[in-house]
């Protein structure tokens, strides 16, 4: 093999920032190094993986062929350096998990009754940050992993890995005037007051009929189940959350006349800062939440 784990760090990189200048300052090189590192890999391979003719270097589809395989190949080597740190770094006395309200605790109870089987003495910090706080406490090293929903795109330097999905139903009280109702219509959402909760409101993919002038938005699960249940507004809930009530009638989904399947589904997500030297605890912990596959 001719090429270099550093040509390829930089190839994934140009390919990202589209800019061989922008690619310099990101990784503290000249232009011209960049330059030069995707020429001597363009000879390496034998193809050319950008097209220079235009204003800014666009990815030929050979380099988009190799992109994915570059990216595979860091990846991996990421991973090897990681693990090769956790084996010769000493255990951590304190760790942060970061978790979005969003996220099913439950989900994560046998991992963490792992990790104080296997490291009693370690002290572990659950934070719970708001949608927007998750990324910063990640990037930032207060926590050292985060679970929440999934964005669309992540900044650079979040790592992530899907770990499932959480079912979300429009819901309101038994007796609620919209719970009477066969069908309804989005201009009948309209009418009632809508309780919002923060944390997944942003992650939704189809929220045209969100818009209700009249909302609350609230911060906690547990005070939007509250006020669902005594029926002051409607609301799109995790199904989980209400199973009970929805079983013994207290509250009642609501079926939409242009949704009639009105489950929506949301990712959850285990990301890191892909900057950060984890110990032997948080990559323990890391590579356990990883497998651990959530349904909620």
């Amino acid at each position: 093999m001719r090429f270099s784990f550093d040509q390829l760090a930089v190839f994934v990189a140009a390919a990202r920032e589209k800019s061989f200048s922008a690619t310099g300052r990101r990784l503290g090189k000249t232009q011209s190094a960049i330059s030069t590192a995707i020429a001597d890999l363009e000879v390496d391979l034998g193809v050319a993986l950008f097209d220079r003719g235009g204003r800014y270097p666009l990815l030929t589809p050979e380099g988009e062929a190799l992109l994915e395989e570059a990216e595979a190949i860091l990846s991996r080597c990421g991973s090897l350096q990681e693990r090769a740190s956790a084996l010769t770094s000493t255990s951590e006395a304190q760790l942060a998990l970061a978790i979005e309200d969003a996220f099913p605790g439950t989900a994560l109870a046998e991992v963490l009754g792992e990790l104080h089987q296997q490291h009693p003495g370690v002290r572990l910090d659950l934070l719970q940050p708001s949608s927007a706080e998750l990324l910063d406490m990640v990037l930032s090293g207060v926590a050292a992993l985060g679970l929440g929903c999934a964005r669309a795109n992540y900044p650079k330097g979040i790592g992530f890995c899907r770990l499932g999905q959480v079912t979300l139903v429009n819901a309101a009280r038994h007796d609620h005037p919209l719970a009477r109702l066969e069908r309804v219509r989005f201009a009948q959402l309209a009418d009632h007051l809508q309780l919002l909760l923060l944390a997944q409101t942003a992650h939704l993919l189809t929220s045209e009929y969100l818009n209700s002038p009249k909302k609350w938005f609230v911060q906690s699960e547990v005070a939007l189940i509250e006020l669902l249940k005594s029926g002051i507004g409607w609301s799109i809930v995790p199904r989980r959350l209400i199973a009970a009530e929805l079983a013994s009638g207290e509250l009642k989904e609501l079926t939409l006349e242009a949704y009639p399947f009105t489950e929506w589904s949301i990712g959850l997500d285990l990301i890191w800062s892909v900057e950060a030297k984890p110990g032997a605890i948080a990559t323990w912990l890391k590579a356990e939440l990883a497998r651990t596959k959530v349904i909620a």
